[in-house]
């Protein structure tokens, strides 16, 4: 369990109002960025008291500390519910081309204030935190997961490096790719797993990623 996880309240009540400042954080740190972002600002928001802020938290710095962690924790559990809902039952096509939306949405949550968040508690150079690496840490063990469960469809001589290379692929492009070039990514990436079964690629061909651009 996170620390996001752990700091929520048990009484309802309380919960509602974490969830209230917390929304209430991220909308304006989002809007206004972290320094353009006052505790009283997010309070009157929220709807909530300064008391009622510093009940839960010692300051500014805490709480981005635990926003920062509650936006990764939200991300892997949309992609948890994401996979509960029958993602891994697909063919491959459709399964690259589901974890490839996924990838997508996934990169939009909060993303302004994720970012913002960030460069104030670890600067602009600094790495991702604990929680970001431990959440991309799941989505990329997923990911293979699914990807490899569907290996009698994979005609890659190297079916783990294919998938590999798909999965790379998938997470350096969702903040790049606009919907209609992500859709052409994914269909480049199929065919270097499966082959171009439509046209004039044999069954059992192996295709080189690189070689759909030539």
């Amino acid at each position: 369990m996170g620390e996001a996880a752990a700091r929520s309240p048990k009484q309802h009540r309380s919960r509602r109002t974490l969830q209230r400042i917390t929304r209430a954080a991220l909308e304006l740190i989002g809007q206004n960025g972290v320094e353009g972002t006052t505790v009283g600002a997010i309070t009157r928001r929220a709807g909530s008291s300064v008391g009622s802020f510093y009940a839960r938290f010692d300051g500014k710095g805490d709480l981005l500390r635990y926003l920062d962690e509650h936006i990764w924790e939200t991300v892997e559990q949309q992609w948890s519910e994401t996979l509960a809902g029958g993602l891994s039952e697909r063919p491959i096509n459709e399964l690259v081309r589901g974890l490839a939306r996924l990838y997508a949405d996934l990169d939009l949550v909060h993303r302004d204030a994720r970012d913002a968040i960030g460069q104030a508690l670890r600067g602009p150079w600094a790495g991702p935190s604990d929680a970001a690496l431990r959440t991309r840490a799941r989505v990329w063990e997923d990911s293979q997961r699914l990807l490899l469960a569907k290996r009698g469809a994979i005609v890659h001589s190297d079916p783990e490096l294919a998938v590999e290379t798909v999965c790379r692929t998938l997470e350096s492009a969702a903040s790049l790719f606009e919907p209609v070039f992500l859709e052409d990514l994914c269909t480049a990436l199929v065919v270097h797993l499966v082959g171009d079964r439509d046209s004039s690629l044999p069954s059992g061909a192996n295709v080189e990623f690189f070689d759909i651009w030539s």
